[in-house]
């Protein structure tokens, strides 16, 4: 091998590993804002939900599934932003109980992720 080919094989090496780096800290960070904003929502059993809130991190959430989609597979991030919606609705209409177990679930759903996608010794092999 030649002293360009090799030069040319660790770039693109270098350039895999930096991509690889970066998507796992763009989705440790994505989840953990996620799971930070969702814990935020939870609520003692004399207060009602901050609706706005809830509804700017469905924007947000919006924004950022879009860009999980290129790393993460299109049907799970679904699954969150239907339950998500599931939740908006039920804040809405006053749904308290059944906000708590959607809130619950989102929180679950998001930890899970974090793990099921992160670098781990696990996941590698």
């Amino acid at each position: 091998m030649t002293k360009g080919r090799l030069t040319v094989a660790l770039i693109i090496l270098l350039f895999v590993v930096g991509l690889g780096i970066g998507e796992q800290i763009f989705i440790h960070r994505t989840f953990d804002e996620f799971t930070e904003r969702l814990e935020s929502f939870i609520v003692e059993e004399d207060e009602t939900y901050d609706y706005s809130a809830i509804v700017e991190t469905q924007k947000w959430w919006e924004k950022k599934v879009h860009y999980l989609e290129l790393f993460l597979p299109h049907v799970q991030m679904n699954e969150i932003t239907i339950t998500y919606g599931e939740l908006v609705g039920a804040v809405g209409a006053e749904d308290f109980d059944s906000a708590q177990a959607l809130l619950n679930r989102l929180q679950q759903t998001s930890i899970a992720f974090e793990e099921m996608y992160g670098f781990r010794i696990g996941n590698i092999i």
